[in-house]
């Protein structure tokens, strides 16, 4: 089959001209329309999504060549739900939320109880993804959550190509930090849009993650909402979305000229509407036809029971390549990482006798408690969240950050992570005799170099890349010279003695 084109997912269901019709009692998913909406708005969108998805082809391809040296491991990805409501039937519950989250582990690990469903033909293809989902127990502060927002809003429904549930300034709720979080949002979509997803690499990164309509989440009883799309199957197909997968049959024209890029699931001609039942044959893909329970299709929820082994590399393929910050993400845990950075504005690179203000930049559970250690600094120690230390001798130092909260701490040691420079440039020894060395100030880069002898002639000449320079000299003759350094200071001329 193809590999994944430019615009691999091409979705129904928006009223958005020239891109898709909604299909009314269809399964309706507007994630294509959706990128198609961020690229106009964003042309540099394209560029980014080609070079994701040459990431996941590298990525798939290094897994199949150590497959049998790769032990299976379970992803976990921590979740946030943001409900957004202007009546309280939109203001869904905790318990139809919680549905969901059950769901999506379900059906992503192949523990779902209609699992059996699935024909034998297909059952060799279906597969355990090995990813698996949490709600967040604490938000990007480091705050305790139930990893479930919800706000208030003067919007009766939201239109995916605005995307405004997302834009608190037009009615939605931000995200919460998308390399750490999958944001999904429930609401009341426009024109019965089920839902849509950003793929990797088609929206920006505060925008990123889910959009599903809030009776379209979460399976009975706890969904009250009575349609054939109250099953949940909805989160599991936006959310594969959001992992790369395309729509099964590949794009919407009815067409066997394309294909999702996976290997394993049949080229198919068009999207399935229900559980139709039997067997359906259509692009040659006889004897057993089209993969109508695949929940990258467009089946009534009912009928969707897998993903193949391909979507699953794939998926995993996008995890560990435009998603992989996720896998160090602390959401769904009590630990805390420490972290560390500059003040803003402040620069690790300084002129001795200078101060640098510090920034402690934990993840996980808020800290309660800093304890730093600066290598030639002074203060050497501090417990400050954002202390300012003078370093009075040039050198390169360690810094050392522990971060506390109740019996729960960790540290982090930066080596060489500030550099003190002297505090003018500095060209030594003179006399000379093997070497001549040039130390740059922070505030001075030497661009060029030149040693030119006593009757004008240039010897050496180099270019600097570093801030300290090791000039070689014990080839030349004794005498008088004279090196030319060009900067960001200008040009200035130091007069070099070489004996013997």
């Amino acid at each position: 089959m193809r590999t994944l084109a430019l615009s691999a997912v091409l979705c129904l269901g928006v009223a958005f001209p020239g891109l898709a019709q909604h299909l009314t009692g269809n399964r309706s998913c507007a994630t294509n329309s959706y990128a198609e909406a961020m690229r106009a708005q964003h042309p540099s969108l394209g560029k980014q999504q080609q070079r994701v998805q040459q990431a996941v082809q590298q990525k798939l391809q290094e897994q199949r060549q150590w497959q049998h040296l790769r032990a299976a491991t379970t992803i976990t990805i921590p979740v946030v739900f943001h409900v957004l409501y202007s009546e309280e039937a939109q203001n869904i519950s905790d318990e139809q939320i919680l549905s969901q989250l059950a769901v999506l582990n379900a059906d992503f690990r192949r523990r779902n109880a209609d699992a059996a469903n699935t024909p034998s033909y297909f059952s060799p293809y279906a597969a355990d993804t090995r990813i698996e989902f949490c709600l967040a127990i604490t938000d990007p502060n480091g705050d305790p959550t139930t990893g479930i927002t919800r706000t208030q809003t003067y919007r009766t429904e939201f239109d995916y190509a605005y995307d405004f549930i997302k834009k608190p300034e037009n009615g939605g709720a931000n995200a919460w930090d998308t390399n750490r979080y999958l944001n999904i949002w429930v609401g009341n979509v426009k024109d019965n849009v089920l839902g849509y997803a950003s793929m990797p690499g088609t929206t920006l990164p505060h925008l990123d993650g889910v959009v599903l309509h809030y009776t379209a989440v979460g399976a009975a009883p706890a969904n009250k909402f009575g349609t054939e799309y109250n099953m949940g199957r909805t989160a599991t197909h936006e959310v594969g979305h959001w992992l790369g997968l395309s729509h099964i049959w590949g794009d919407d024209a009815a067409s066997c000229s394309d294909s999702d890029g996976i290997s394993d699931t049949p080229n198919q001609e068009y999207y399935s509407t229900d559980c139709e039942g039997g067997i359906r044959v259509s692009c040659d893909n006889g004897p057993y036809g089209d993969m109508y329970q695949n929940y990258m299709d467009y089946s009534a929820d009912a009928c969707m029971n897998l993903f193949t082994h391909g979507q699953a590399a794939y998926m995993n393929a996008v995890v560990s390549t435009s998603r992989s910050r996720l896998l160090s993400s602390l959401a769904c845990s009590a630990a805390i990482r420490s972290d560390f950075g500059m003040a803003l504005e402040a620069d690790s690179l300084v002129v001795a006798g200078e101060s640098i203000q510090f920034a402690a930049a934990p993840e996980g559970v808020r800290a309660t408690e800093w304890l730093w250690e600066f290598e030639g600094g002074v203060p050497a120690t501090s417990t400050q969240e954002s202390p300012t230390v003078t370093y009075p001798q040039p050198g390169k130092y360690n810094v050392k950050l522990t971060v506390r909260n109740g019996s729960t701490s960790d540290t982090e040691v930066k080596e060489d992570f500030v550099h003190v420079t002297v505090s003018d440039l500095t060209v030594y020894p003179n006399p000379a005799s093997d070497y001549i060395y040039i130390e740059q100030p922070a505030r001075i880069v030497v661009r060029h170099l030149e040693l030119v002898n006593s009757v004008g002639k240039t010897v050496l000449t180099a270019e600097t890349r570093h801030r300290a320079l090791q000039l070689d000299v014990q080839h030349l003759p004794p005498g008088v010279y004279f090196l030319r350094l060009t900067s960001t200071n200008g040009t200035e001329i130091r007069r070099i003695s070489i004996v013997r």
